[in-house]
């Protein structure tokens, strides 16, 4: 997908992920994320189109923080996986959202980016 169809702020963030796919446990590093999506650094595969578990860890915050995402595979690279989001509960989401405002360059607009288009 080109970078302009995306329609939500993209930022880079490093954290550890954990891939549950029918009970395979894939580990990988977040190298960025939107509300609507992640990329994932790994050396795995998963077939696209595939809906799996991931959780976010974030282990140097006090407390650690860790938040779980249900995600489907959009597309495989040499270096990794694309997600798009499809379910978060609303703790994982306004931790997601907090992370993705406070690296983004226009905090405002991932904040406008939750209002419905009209």
């Amino acid at each position: 997908m080109s970078d302009e169809r995306r329609q939500f702020t993209r930022v880079h963030f490093h954290v550890y992920a954990e891939i549950n796919c029918q009970g395979e446990i894939i580990n990988g590093r977040v190298v960025d994320l939107s509300l609507k999506g992640l990329f994932v650094y790994t050396d795995k595969k998963i077939e696209v189109g595939e809906v799996v578990e991931v959780k976010l860890r974030m282990p140097l915050t006090n407390p650690p923080l860790e938040f779980h995402l249900r995600a489907e595979v959009m597309r495989n690279t040499e270096t990794g996986i694309g997600f798009r989001i499809a379910e978060s509960d609303v703790q994982s989401f306004t931790h997601l959202r907090n992370i993705v405002a406070m690296q983004a360059e226009d905090p405002d607009q991932v904040l406008e980016e939750l209002l419905p288009k009209q």
